[in-house]
């Protein structure tokens, strides 16, 4: 069953979360179109550009190995992994957006007072 939910993952991502990548990371990092290094094949956005290579990418979305900040998707992956600056994940039919503060700031990123709640 987790396989199924994790394959679902990788072949789509809704219009909504495309959407809080969008505002989350073109604040972050405060450009017009920011490049994303991701696997996932459903990735259409004005504003953020996936792109095939971790040196081309301002931001990772997903667990592939590069030294850009990387964001996660799950929240065992966000857990599990010290260097993640945040995850969005589905817990009980619910959106859940975590961010970490020291690994954002580490990174020289920016976030506003909009996505402060989230900060760990």
């Amino acid at each position: 069953m987790k396989t199924v939910i994790l394959l679902f993952m990788v072949v789509l991502l809704s219009a909504n979360e495309v959407e809080l990548f969008e505002k989350l990371f073109s604040e972050m990092f405060n450009k017009k179109e920011i490049k994303v290094y991701t696997k996932y094949k459903n990735f259409n956005s004005k504003i953020l550009k996936k792109v095939t290579s971790c040196k081309e990418a301002d931001i990772v979305l997903g667990e592939l190995n590069c030294s850009k900040p990387k964001f996660v998707l799950s929240y065992a992956d966000f857990k599990n992994d010290s260097k993640v600056i945040g995850a969005f994940y589905w817990r009980k039919g619910r959106p859940q957006l975590r961010l970490r503060k020291n690994n954002i700031l580490n990174h020289h990123l920016y976030l506003s007072k909009d996505f402060s709640e989230y900060l760990e």
